[in-house]
């Protein structure tokens, strides 16, 4: 069933002010319970520790009698959970194709696996099962050890069998590309938020079903952040576009309108997004996020100066879409609205600060998007995570009514680095009455001054990212 024409509508970080309940002053309970012990609605914030599970420990291996070689074994493993970003023009520092490139790495590549840096995935696998997962196990682990072991022996290419890569990292195809401008020189120091207004070409009813960025200056880009603005808000980011000499406008936190708490269509929907680690791909299928015809699109970049060697710019964004979906979907952000106005302390000198947000989202969806009704149930179809340099874990879970929980995302490593979506091999209902809730923590030990909630690498975030649909 295709769903008759209708303006999504979802809300940035800064204006999450609008729609919720202010935080509370008590401590918060551990996951699963509400402050008061019964289960009621609200919300809290606190700076705790031992809120969050403990980190896990994803070092060992065991051992393993295999004659070993590359192209039987190695070659799939390394292709399933590593070439995709170990390849020519991709994030990965070297390449990984080959036998002669891999040879000379075996030492580091051994390493990395049994430390578990490598492959990235930060999700904890006791949380969900997630479509895409390249971590390796205990088994695949030994067999990388004994391949180097005995010799790192390239073997018979007749041997290797491809594996089954069931999460492409790029979109199935590209049917928009938009690029900056022109190309921008960051200015501002030691980060720089800059707009660019772009024209989305449609005439008609159209839904983003896949999204990717494609960063210039991969060195000094932090996030590329898309939005579309609806036709009746064009003038008004027209005009904050034409108020600045060059290409684009400074911004924070969003595309940079004014937020009027009466019209929801005042700030802009997302897209999408990326951020160091993060890939493209199709969102889940007969799903997409409506764009109006008359529509136009700001693409938000983030720059950090503070790396140095800055150079001319020009990102782009690449869209997958689709003329109608089953399901229209919108990309729903999470946090307390007190902590974007100061309520996010992280004192310096502590190793462990908790801050902790619950509500029942289906309260107030109608502020939030028309493609979900309120007071009805919804779908989660993934999840992902924004904190900076200092976070080190996370959690995002829905509080059942109930009593029970259900863990979408848990980060028991965060690495600033690497953040991605992460979908969930089965959506997840949310029913009205549940909490979604998000915890962060943080180390601020080596910090000489407090820090909180802002737009800066310096500064700090704890943000919950749903792409959702109506049920």
């Amino acid at each position: 069933m295709v769903t008759k024409m209708r303006k999504g509508r979802a809300v940035v970080v800064s204006s999450v002010l609008l729609v919720a309940c202010g935080g509370s002053s008590e401590p918060s309970p551990p996951a699963g319970e509400s402050s008061d012990g019964s289960g009621d609605s609200g919300s809290s914030s606190t700076s705790t520790t031992g809120e969050l599970p403990p980190a896990d420990d994803t070092t060992g291996t065991t051992g393993v009698e295999a004659d070993v070689t590359y192209h039987e074994h190695l070659r799939p493993l390394l292709e399933r959970s590593c070439v995709g970003c170990h390849q020519p023009g991709n994030i990965g520092p070297f390449s990984m194709t080959s036998y002669d490139e891999v040879h000379p790495l075996r030492e580091a590549i051994v390493l990395a696996v049994e430390e578990g840096t490598m492959p990235p995935w930060h999700a904890d696998s006791d949380c969900r099962e997630y479509v895409g997962d390249p971590s390796l196990s205990p088994e695949e682990i030994a067999l990388v050890r004994a391949w180097v072991d005995e010799g790192a022996v390239e073997g018979d290419p007749a041997a290797y069998v491809p594996p089954d890569v069931t999460s492409p990292s790029s979109l199935s195809r590209v049917d928009l590309s938009l690029a900056l401008p022109e190309p921008y020189e960051p200015q501002l120091a030691p980060d720089d938020y800059r707009c660019f207004l772009l024209d989305w070409p449609h005439e008609e009813l159209t839904y983003v079903s896949g999204f990717a960025a494609q960063p210039d200056q991969l060195h000094m880009v932090h996030h590329i952040i898309a939005f579309a603005i609806a036709p009746e808000q064009v003038a008004e980011y027209q005009a904050l576009d034409d108020a600045e000499p060059g290409a684009g406008y400074t911004c924070f936190g969003g595309p940079g309108g004014e937020i009027d708490p009466t019209d929801p269509t005042s700030v802009g929907n997302w897209l999408g997004s990326w951020a160091p680690g993060g890939f493209a791909g199709d969102f889940p299928e007969g799903t997409g996020i409506p764009v109006e015809p008359g529509s136009k699109v700001v693409v938000q970049v983030h720059y950090n100066t503070a790396v140095g060697n800055l150079q001319p710019d020009q990102s782009a964004v690449a869209f997958k879409i689709d003329a109608e979906v089953e399901r229209p979907a919108v990309m729903l952000l999470w946090a307390d609205p007190s902590w974007i106005t100061g309520g996010m302390p992280i004192p310096a000198g502590e190793a462990s600060v908790v801050h902790s947000f619950e509500l029942d989202p289906t309260l107030f969806i109608n502020f939030i998007t028309d493609v979900i009704p309120q007071g009805q149930p919804f779908q989660i179809y993934s999840a992902a995570h924004h904190m900076h340099t200092l976070g080190v874990r996370a959690q995002q879970t829905i509080e059942r009514s109930d009593g029970s929980q259900t863990c979408l995302l848990g980060v028991p490593r965060w690495d600033f680095n690497w953040q991605q979506a992460y979908r969930f091999a089965q959506p997840e209902v949310f029913e009205p009455g549940d909490h979604l809730r998000l915890a962060c923590e943080w180390d601020n030990a080596a910090g000489d001054a407090t820090v909180n909630w802002g737009d800066g690498t310096s500064d700090e975030m704890c943000l919950g990212i749903f792409y959702a649909t109506a049920l």
